[in-house]
Parts: structure tokens; sequence; C-alpha cells
């Protein structure tokens, strides 16, 4: 299995996506740069908005009152 990276349409393969926008006509990717510009647009179009290669929290233990 070949992993292919996700690189943003405006900036080329020279940058790594931060976010795939879904529209209903395909998908788009984008830099964190170039979705911020054109966010509120895309909003507009799209049916969802993926933030890629976002480290998630690890669960943090609580120590529970004696």
């Amino acid at each position: 299995m070949t992993f292919e990276p996700i690189t943003c349409d405006k900036c080329g393969p020279a940058v790594m996506a931060n976010y795939l926008v879904k529209l209903v006509s395909g998908e788009l990717s984008f830099c964190g740069h170039h979705y911020r510009k054109y966010a509120e647009t895309l909003d507009t179009v799209s049916y969802e908005v993926i933030e890629l290669n976002k480290a998630e929290e690890a669960p943090q233990l609580v120590e529970m009152a004696e």
C-alpha cells in the first residue's frame, strides 16, 4: 500500500494540505493559509471540512477523591 500525500490545490505539490473540503461536485484540499483565505465562501458551498494531520489529545487520568 502506497501513501500519497495530500497537497494544497492552490500551492501545488510543495505544500501539504491541512484541510480537505468536501463539495457535492468533488473535493478540494488547502493549506491553512488558503483555507483561511477562502473559508467564508467554502463554508457556504461545502458539506464537510476535515482538518488533516490533527494531533488528537491523549485522554488524561483523573484521580478520584477518597
